[in-house]
């Protein structure tokens, strides 16, 4: 394929993924990683008849976010799908943290915006939310059944992490083996695993 012509304008987003661009469609410049975000789309569907409604609002919010970057590879993706990882995380500690307002969100997207040029403090953010959902969780009173979601869900963010790392860093090693559509599905399945442990009374 010539690479000088894209179907949504150059590339612009300031990280990369080792998926081939543009080989399995014209349209979709990265049709594995895209593809893989359908199962955020999929659980955010089942919570969305639960009691955490808003948990498969902002689960759904992530999946087409996802898709959009992939697709595109342009930088409104970029934005959307890290603003979503955000939001998805503050939503997580509202169902910890029942007190909060949803002002929070705002001032999420709001710090987002101005700092959204430095790719490490999303990713400090996002990663320092993660490990405060955990340990705050393991701070409750927990049944056995929620111990086991619990350990499931840090189980699949933790290989899904060390995926999305080899996507990252080594991408001249692994040809175009699906490493970050795999850190789609893992941490989709572990939000899944997470988000049904606040379910269980």
């Amino acid at each position: 394929m010539n690479h000088s012509i894209f179907y949504w304008g150059q590339p612009d987003i300031t990280i990369r993924f080792c998926e081939k661009k543009y080989i399995q469609s014209e349209w979709i410049a990265e049709y594995t990683n895209t593809m893989s975000a359908v199962p955020y789309i999929l659980f955010g569907s089942f919570f969305l008849v639960t009691d955490i409604k808003h948990i498969g609002i902002s689960m759904i919010f992530l999946g087409l976010s996802t898709m959009v970057m992939h697709t595109t590879l342009r930088y409104y993706g970029q934005w959307l799908d890290e603003c979503s990882m955000l939001i998805i995380s503050y939503s997580a500690i509202k169902l910890i943290h029942k007190n909060l307002s949803n002002n929070g969100y705002y001032a999420i997207i709001f710090i987002y915006l101005l700092t959204k040029e430095y790719f490490i403090l999303f990713f400090t953010g996002f990663v320092c939310m993660q490990l405060y959902i955990a340990f705050k969780t393991y701070q409750k009173k927990l049944y056995k059944s929620h111990i086991i979601f619990i350990k499931l869900y840090i189980i699949c963010f933790a290989i899904g992490s060390i995926c999305w790392l080899i996507d990252q860093f080594l991408c001249e090693n692994i040809e175009n083996m699906p490493f970050h559509a795999a850190w789609h599905i893992l941490s989709a399945l572990g939000m899944f695993y997470g988000f049904i442990s606040f379910l269980i009374k």
